[in-house]
């Protein structure tokens, strides 16, 4: 399987998951179907990166490719975040004042108190699930930034060695300081990362063990098994993602000179994609905050 193939199968799971989280309702047979087929989408993708960060000729190039996608894409991801944060707010209030509202709980701060002492489960119903406020491409761009870092973590201590506790103590030590880090910043990021833990792990063992193809099947397999938390229908979904990875042969799958429009057009994807769906769904409200019209 070329990276060209894994990038198609990238493409079709990821606008699979999101016109579920644009379109559907949340809790719908098909949303959850949806979201299913749109699992092995973060494996693929954090795959690709590693991949093609290793492979680039230019590491900083690269780099600023997937950051300044990332600022085209935040322009509609931005929006629907906001979007979803005022629907989340208005389904919120209705159920208040059918709860009895501020006669009930107190004008100050009633629905605030009202919202706290709900089950887990009633306040992710009324809210639905609320994306976070930077898209995936940021959560990417420090992972990049990581894998700097680990590159010249590699290349200071070499391998590791047989009967050298303190130097492979050394560069045990960085290796686990740097990915420590990498998820404190994107966790800790004044708006929320989309998968600003999953991610950097995955991509450093992506980048780690790409060499070694069956280590890495496995230790992505046990990522897979924590995050079946949310669903094991969704664990087997993302395994599903893993096997493409170790299936990919290593070959990029067309001939970059002459065919040089195919790396923009997958570039491009990612922002037009979202545009396209932000747009279907609140053109009214669009159409309404750019031209003042009701």
């Amino acid at each position: 399987m070329s990276a060209l193939v894994l990038k198609i199968i990238l493409i079709v799971t990821m606008t699979l998951d999101h016109t579920a989280i644009v379109f559907l309702e949340r809790g719908s047979g098909l949303y959850t179907l949806f979201r299913i087929f749109g699992r092995p989408a973060l494996p693929i993708a954090c795959f690709l990166i590693a991949e093609g960060f290793a492979k680039t000729s230019s590491r900083a190039k690269y780099t600023l490719r997937v950051f300044f996608t990332a600022l085209v894409a935040e322009l509609f991801w931005f929006y629907l975040w906001t979007m979803q944060r005022l629907e989340a707010l208005k389904n919120a209030k209705e159920a208040y004042e059918a709860a009895g509202g501020d006669a009930v709980f107190g004008a100050e701060d009633g629905l605030n108190k009202w919202f706290e002492k709900l089950p887990a489960a009633e306040q992710t119903e009324l809210t639905g699930w609320v994306i976070p406020g930077l898209n995936i491409l940021f959560t990417f761009v420090i992972c990049m930034l990581m894998l700097i870092v680990v590159q010249k973590i590699r290349d200071h201590f070499g391998d590791l060695m047989v009967k050298q506790f303190l130097h492979n103590l050394g560069y045990m030590a960085c290796m686990g300081a740097t990915i420590m880090v990498t998820i404190l910043v994107c966790m800790l990021f004044p708006l929320s990362l989309d998968y600003s833990v999953e991610a950097p792990i995955i991509i450093l063992i992506c980048y780690m063990f790409r060499e070694e193809r069956k280590t890495m099947a496995i230790m992505l397999g046990v990522m897979a098994l924590f995050m079946a938390t949310q669903s094991i229908y969704f664990a087997m979904a993302t395994l599903l993602g893993i096997v493409c990875v170790f299936a990919y042969n290593g070959e990029l799958g067309y001939d970059k000179t002459k065919h040089p429009m195919v790396r923009i057009l997958f570039y491009a994807y990612y922002p037009v994609h979202l545009a396209v769906l932000v747009e279907s769904r609140y053109f009214h409200e669009i159409y309404s905050n750019f031209f003042g019209k009701g």
